[in-house]
């Protein structure tokens, strides 16, 4: 890294990256923050699978709800791979230029559990939905 580029290094907090990945993961916003160079990336998949879900009755059952699901649920996989890195790894890979570091307690385990939680409905949820979807169309 440039000397003349530390000084507009910002430093990131693990758990706020964490929480930004289990609320918005699906558009992305935790890239941002993050400052990874594709954090658009699940927008483009977000943005118009959500366009083309609302359109249809069942938006549930509809093959947009479920490949909106896939940047849901890799937010959620985000969300617990950063709560869960050790402090020195993530300030190693994400505060490189900066002279703080993570202290993280309670605030990531307590994200990392809120998106167990959240992301195990989600899942189970998503499953159901899409086994009767599949059923319900290969009877007739």
């Amino acid at each position: 890294m440039h000397p003349e580029k530390q000084g507009f290094m910002k430093f990131r907090h693990k758990a706020l990256a964490a929480l930004l990945s289990f609320l918005f993961g699906a558009i992305g916003l935790h890239g941002l923050y993050l400052g990874l160079r594709f954090w658009w990336w699940p927008l483009t998949v977000t943005a118009p699978g959500l366009l083309w879900m609302f359109r249809t009755a069942f938006w549930y059952q509809s093959p947009a709800f479920f490949l909106v699901m896939n940047p849901v649920s890799a937010g959620f996989i985000h969300a617990l791979v950063l709560a869960l890195m050790p402090d020195t790894r993530f300030d190693a890979r994400f505060n490189a230029g900066t002279t703080r570091t993570n202290h993280t307690g309670w605030d990531a385990v307590l994200v990392a559990i809120a998106t167990l939680t959240a992301g195990s409905i989600v899942l189970i949820t998503v499953l159901a939905l899409f086994f009767q979807t599949f059923f319900e169309g290969s009877v007739h």
